[in-house]
């Protein structure tokens, strides 16, 4: 057992206790917590510019499409002038306007029933009063004092 005695470091020479905050940990901690807060301020700018250039981007789409859109409005309303409709008339179906207007009057007063086909007013199915809810039969269906 005196060989395992020597063996063992003396008791004098154990682990020294190091002190956790020295200098140099404290400024590499400071330097590491300064260069985070700049990143992350270098990555919200960046975000917010990012997000300015696509709203920048988006306003000036819109306003391309409202663009596109008052043009095409116009060109609806050139196609449906009456001058085109009467040009393309005479043009391409040979159409002339009349020569003279006459009006007939009818001495017969209007029918009451709708003036349409026979067929679309058998379509149409008769329309039923809604039933009653039924609760309402239930209250009835007991026996009152």
């Amino acid at each position: 057992m005196a060989t395992l005695d020597r063996l063992a470091p003396p008791p004098s020479a154990s682990l020294p206790v190091q002190n956790t905050w020295t200098p140099r940990r404290a400024l590499a901690i400071s330097i590491t917590i300064a260069v985070t807060i700049a990143l992350l301020q270098v990555l919200q700018s960046s975000n917010f510019a990012n997000t300015g250039h696509q709203l920048q981007k988006l306003e000036t789409q819109k306003t391309d499409l409202l663009a596109q859109q008052h043009q095409i409005e116009s060109e609806i309303a050139a196609l449906a002038s009456l001058d085109r409709t009467e040009r393309a008339a005479r043009d391409r179906l040979g159409m002339v306007p009349a020569k003279q207007i006459q009006y007939v009057t009818v001495n017969v007063q209007a029918p009451d029933e709708p003036l349409l086909p026979r067929p679309i007013l058998k379509s149409t199915a008769p329309t039923e009063e809604p039933s009653e809810p039924w609760w309402k039969s239930l209250w009835k269906a007991l026996p009152k004092p």
